[in-house]
């Protein structure tokens, strides 16, 4: 039961850093995307030839797609560290378990030991 209870709160702790990064991921891209959108409002209404206006919005296309993509290797590298993060939980976890089960395995075998003793009169056989 408290091993559990500690993998939920483990869990929980996990989920507020992951939702945490991810919101500011999620802001950051949000924030990206209205100041571009207001940049090409701001373009448009500027009094300016076709041709300019089309050269200002191609530019600034490529500095938010450049951005995005950006945020895209910023995302994935996100993403294989808290990989990693959990396969290293994941392990240490399983060393944990491998450490109690031979401590229980030890107990046990003492125990049969010390039955055997007493079985025998004090005598270890």
């Amino acid at each position: 039961m408290h091993a559990h209870g500690t993998h939920l709160v483990w869990r929980q702790r996990t989920n507020l850093k992951t939702h945490s990064t991810m919101s500011a991921k999620s802001t950051i891209a949000i924030a990206l995307t209205a100041l571009a959108a207001g940049a090409a409002i701001g373009i448009l209404l500027a009094p300016a030839s076709g041709a300019e206006t089309r050269k200002k919005l191609a530019k600034k296309g490529n500095d938010l797609k450049d951005r995005l993509a950006e945020m895209m290797e910023e995302g994935h590298d996100l993403i294989d560290q808290l990989k990693g993060d959990a396969k290293d939980l994941a392990d240490k976890a399983k060393d944990t378990a491998n450490t109690a089960k031979d401590r229980v395995k030890d107990a046990a075998n003492e125990a049969t030991s010390a039955a055997r003793s007493t079985a025998n009169g004090g005598y270890k056989s």
